[in-house]
Order: C-alpha cells, then sequence, then structure tokens
C-alpha cells in the first residue's frame, strides 16, 4: 500500500468562518488599509543613494553625509607631554648619546651625517632653551676662564713666598 505523506494544508477537512463584523466597522477598516502605517520605519534603498534636498538644506549650503559616525581623527599613539624648559634644559645636559657625541667632537673624530644632524638639532635646542630661561652660555666660559686664571696667579703668589726659593 502506498503511503501518503502528511501536508500542513487544512484541505476541506476544516470549516472556514464567515466574517462577523459589524457593518459600522467596515469604512474605518477601509480608511486603515489604504493609509500608511505608522512606526514601520524607512523605505527600502541604498542610504549611499542620492536624495531629493530640501529648501532649507539647499540654503544652507551644507553637505550632510548620511552616514552616521564621527569624522573626527582618532590618534593612534598617546602624544607625549611637553616638558617645562628647565626639565627639558636639564634632560638635555644629561643625555648620554649628546655627552658622548660631544667627547667625541672634541676629539677630532668625524661624525656621520646622522649623527651630526642630531647633535646639531640638539645644540640648537640646547641654544634655545637657554636663551629663553635668561642663561648665558658666553658668560659660563668666561667665568671658567676667569676661575682658571684666577687659580694660576694664586699658586704664582705661593712659590715666590716659599722659603728657600730665593736664589
Amino acid at each position: 500500500m502506498t503511503r501518503i505523506k502528511k501536508t500542513r494544508k487544512s484541505g476541506p477537512l476544516a470549516l472556514r468562518k464567515a466574517d462577523r463584523k459589524p457593518e459600522d466597522n467596515v469604512s474605518s477598516n477601509k480608511a486603515k488599509e489604504n493609509s500608511k502605517a505608522k512606526g514601520k520605519g524607512k523605505a527600502a534603498g541604498s542610504r549611499y543613494g542620492v536624495q531629493a534636498k530640501s529648501q532649507q538644506e539647499r540654503a544652507a549650503g551644507e553637505l550632510k553625509d548620511p552616514r552616521h559616525g564621527s569624522k573626527k581623527a582618532v590618534p593612534l599613539e598617546v602624544p607625549k607631554k611637553a616638558l617645562a624648559p628647565e626639565q627639558e634644559l636639564r634632560a638635555l645636559e644629561n643625555d648620554a648619546r649628546l655627552q658622548g657625541l660631544l667627547d667625541r667632537v672634541e676629539d677630532g673624530d668625524v661624525l656621520n651625517k646622522v649623527d651630526q644632524a642630531w647633535l646639531d638639532m640638539q645644540l640648537a635646542r640646547y641654544q634655545e632653551l637657554a636663551e629663553l630661561l635668561g642663561i648665558d652660555l658666553d658668560a659660563e666660559e668666561d667665568e671658567e676662564d676667569d676661575n682658571f686664571e684666577y687659580d694660576f696667579n694664586e699658586n704664582d703668589i705661593l712659590d715666590d713666598e716659599k722659603p728657600g726659593s730665593k736664589e
């Protein structure tokens, strides 16, 4: 015997009920069917499509992107906080690489282009900070020279006053 598959259709077994609506509601139902349903959202379509502008937007001349979101640039790394000039000057004075390169230059070594460019940049920044803070770099060199002369003259006087140095 052949097998009969089950179906979801009710077929002639279920009887259809008659509509029991009062006649006064029939006219209101027709009005509801013809009107647009509220709260169904926007019509289907592409958000990138060209949309007709209203008069206010045309008058303002402002082009507004229909896509949502911020257009502000987001920094990819944390920006370094600027140091106070005194702290930056101290950091330059204590920089080991800078001191090493200055020692090499004083010894007469020739630096490569990268090191020389970095050294020039650091020295320029050092001079700029010194001027900003009111430090006179030439005065410090003069003081060192004055102290050297003073020590030299003091030693000369002491040598002359020693007993037994008479000739």
